[in-house]
């Protein structure tokens, strides 16, 4: 997958709420689900492009260890979708109280 951060600046963590610390970008609607016919019935190319949100690290790893890309798109393609996730909801929460250096280990789903 290829990241793009975003330099530390005045923006937040659309999860968590942390600020002042390197952002990277995360696509609602997962970039490898873009070619798919399904996802293409449902939502337009614009919108495929352009629905990103702006997480820090943990934040975007907890993400992706918690959901695969194909739940991503069906059924958290919205960040109040995602932030209403029982375990991510519970992460950011989480997180959003530790100090922005801290390293985060993310737990692996099995």
């Amino acid at each position: 997958m290829l990241e793009q951060e975003v330099g530390a600046s005045d923006s937040a963590c659309e999860l968590c709420g942390r600020a002042q610390l390197p952002l990277t970008r995360h696509h609602l609607i997962p970039q490898s689900r873009h070619n798919k016919t399904r996802t293409q019935r449902f939502f337009a190319k614009q919108d495929m492009q352009h629905r990103i949100a702006l997480l820090c690290r943990p934040c975007h790893s907890q993400v992706h260890a918690v959901l695969d890309n194909a739940t991503l798109m069906q059924n958290y393609n919205t960040v109040e979708a995602l932030a209403g996730h029982p375990e991510i909801a519970k992460f950011s929460a989480w997180v959003a109280s530790k100090p922005v250096g801290l390293k985060v280990a993310i737990r692996l789903k099995k």
